[in-house]
This record gives structure tokens, sequence and C-alpha cells, in this order.
């Protein structure tokens, strides 16, 4: 009997092994648990919600400082006559953003907005705002840098605000298996601008003006990166 006895003992054992070998059911994720990476589907393509609103046409007048003071003799059949500096002015002729040259990025201050349940809607909480400014791509005087900032933003600065409203509906559809998250941020645009100097003198007989003269100093080519305000949402799975 004890010979019978010792094929069972060894049976349980192994039984007994082989359930404790078993993988054990991962738990699901519930309440605020962070989700993975792979919950969540690729971002939807931005959107543009805000631009800044600039000024076309402009031209500024100022004084150069270097130039000033520095008189000159003309010499002409009515006689010696005196040129001398009076001011100068910046003109903007063309702007433009170039095909390619929009989203150069970085995009910055993501913002979460709200989110939408599969099949429902909602709305923003609190109003969000984003603010940026405009970014010369290279070394400006002062005058040239208040230009650019005022033909793109309308702002001296190149300052840029866009807020997103608690009026707007958001909404996520059945397509979707759990939620859609909206975000907001800003993204830049390349512009591209065209400005022409033109000093200007005035010619003198004594202490009598006879007439202005004007100078082209030329073309030049400024860019600069425009901020804009987006939106875009990001669906999650679970």
């Amino acid at each position: 009997m004890a010979h019978n006895r010792i094929p069972a003992i060894l049976a349980a054992s192994f039984a007994a092994l082989t359930l404790a070998a078993s993988p054990v059911a991962t738990a699901p994720n519930l309440g605020n648990t962070p989700v993975s990476s792979e919950q969540v589907a690729t971002p939807t393509v931005p959107v543009i919600v805000g631009k800044p609103q600039g000024q076309n046409n402009l031209t500024i007048t100022f004084v150069d400082q270097a130039l000033k003071g520095n008189d000159s003799t003309l010499l002409t059949p009515q006689g010696n006559l005196t040129q001398r500096y009076a001011y100068s002015t910046y003109s903007v002729p063309y702007k433009v953003i170039e095909d390619g040259n929009d989203n150069v990025g970085p995009r910055e201050q993501d913002s979460f907005l709200c989110s939408a349940p599969r099949g429902g809607t909602t709305t923003i909480v609190n109003p969000v705002e984003v603010r940026a400014n405009v970014q010369i791509q290279s070394n400006v005087g002062t005058e040239l840098k208040k230009l650019i900032n005022l033909v793109w933003t309308g702002q001296t600065n190149g300052s840029f605000k866009h807020t997103y409203s608690k009026a707007k509906v958001y909404s996520a559809s059945e397509s979707v298996l759990n939620h859609r998250d909206y975000y907001g941020a800003i993204q830049y645009d390349l512009g591209t601008t065209v400005v022409n100097r033109t000093d200007v003198y005035h010619v003198y007989s004594g202490d009598r003006i006879l007439y202005t003269a004007s100078y082209d100093r030329g073309q030049q080519t400024v860019y600069a990166k425009i901020p804009k305000a987006v939106e875009y949402a990001r669906d999650f799975y679970l």
C-alpha cells in the first residue's frame, strides 16, 4: 500500500508546482494611474486658431545719431551750399511667409485645455492663455527691430497672445475608444521681410533751406520667426 501512495504524492506535488508557476493576470489600469504611450494615439495635426495682426505698407521715421551733425559742402553754380542730415526712413514694400516656411517650430507652451468623453462634448473650465514674441533671426538696430515687430504683430515689442475661450465646445466622436484631450500651443512660421532705407538731407544756403535731397541706401532682407496659436488633440484608447 505504501508503494501505491508514492506516485499519488508525486502527482499532487507536481500539480502544485505547476499552479505556482502559472502567470498571474495583470491588474487593469484604473483610477488616475498614468497611461503608457501605447494607450495614446498619434496627436492630430495642429490647426491654427490665432495669428497676430500686423501692419502693411508701413514706413517709420527715425534719426540715425551716427549721421547727425555730419554736414557736408556742395559746390554748385549758386555757390557753396551746406548739406545737413535730417532723418532716415525704413519702409517695407514686401513681407511673406513662403511655402515650406510654416510650422518651423519649435512648438512650445503646450497647455491642456479640456477632455471630451467618447461621443460627448465639453468646454474649457478656465480660460487658457499663451504668449510669445517675434524672434528676429539676425542682429538689427533698435529702429529696424521695431519696424519688423510692427509689420508682423502691430506691436513695437513684437508680442502676441491668444486666449482659448470657455465659450468654445469641444467634442469626441464615437470612434474615440475612451476620451479625447485637447491642447493649445505656440507654433512659429518663418517670415521674410524686405526693407528699404532712405536717408534724407536738407540743403542750406546760409540758414535757408533750398531743397531736400533723398538718398536710397539699398534694400535688405530680414528673417523672423512669427508666433501663432495652434490647437491639437490626443485620443486615448483605454
